[in-house]
């Protein structure tokens, strides 16, 4: 079984479980109201799920504790974290690594290396969370779990993850992205520049209210020939209006929600544009749904 965290780690329900393996990826600045406003307090928040197995579990054997690279803040809190459990830490980028090849990439484990592996996911970011996810099963030998190269290869080439640089269409290209925060929304810029060749980029963007609006849209100005501003169908949404200051010098438009700002672009996007749908998972996801 694998637990994805929700909120944090530290207070998140999934930290009643006791862990085999625990994954840490890259720590960014996110839910800053509710995990703190630094790099360091949100990383000793993650590192929460970082403990010990108690003597009366019976698979009790050292915890595989695997991390993708992080800035030095975060990464000095799971360090000290690690070494008050006396538990060992695996870093990407130290310990197990991974680099592109003609056809894909390969890493190089813990245990051995894996060649001619795939993933189908768009961008850079993806091959170190796809290093991470070998690292963690690498960390599952240790508990007899075993799981072969083939499977491994399979799995990576087989994973989907509906919402991050999704292409949906084509002719226009349409993608979706529910990058969230500056991280995310940087890691998306990257990835469209290296993947996408388009004459005009056709941006709908909708924000969350409790997100780093301003930065999120620095990451994104760049990108956007053209920008529909709209609103996801939350109480937590932003209205389009206070993201228009962000755009200024560019050709904006405001929509009053997702249906009629995916009308517009499909009615302006040429067939060699690209229309680019990010800020929320929410805005994504009425996005797919909406009629014409």
């Amino acid at each position: 079984m694998v637990l994805e965290t929700g909120l944090g780690g530290r207070l998140d329900a999934t930290n009643v479980v006791n862990p085999l393996v625990c994954a840490i990826t890259p720590i960014s600045y996110e839910h800053t109201q509710k995990l703190g406003n630094t790099l360091r307090k949100i990383a000793r928040e993650k590192a929460g799920i970082i403990k010990k197995s108690p003597k009366s579990v019976a698979y009790s054997l050292q915890l595989a504790v695997v991390s993708a690279p992080q800035v030095k803040e975060a990464a000095e809190v799971i360090w000290k974290k690690c070494r008050e459990e006396g538990l060992k830490l695996y870093e990407i980028g130290k310990d197990i690594d991974y680099k592109k090849t003609k056809s894909g990439f390969k890493v190089k484990g813990m245990l051995r290396e894996y060649k001619d592996l795939k993933v189908k996911l768009l961008g850079e970011h993806q091959l170190i969370n796809a290093t991470l996810a070998v690292a963690a099963v690498e960390g599952l030998s240790s508990y007899g779990v075993k799981v072969g190269v083939d499977s491994i290869r399979k799995g990576l080439y087989n994973t989907i993850w509906p919402g991050r640089c999704e292409i949906i269409a084509k002719n226009p290209y349409i993608v979706l992205d529910g990058a969230q925060n500056i991280a995310s929304a940087a890691v998306l810029r990257k990835a469209v520049k290296e993947n996408f060749i388009y004459k005009k980029l056709i941006l709908i963007l909708g924000v969350s209210s409790d997100k780093d609006i301003q930065g999120i849209c620095n990451e994104l100005y760049g990108l956007a020939d053209k920008v529909i501003l709209t609103k996801a169908d939350t109480s937590r949404a932003t209205t389009p209006e206070i993201l228009a200051k962000y755009f200024q010098g560019k050709e904006i438009q405001i929509r009053k929600n997702i249906k009629e700002a995916k009308n517009l672009a499909l009615r302006i996007a040429k067939k060699e544009d690209l229309i680019l749908v990010t800020g929320s998972l929410f805005v994504v996801g009425e996005f797919r749904n909406a009629k014409k």
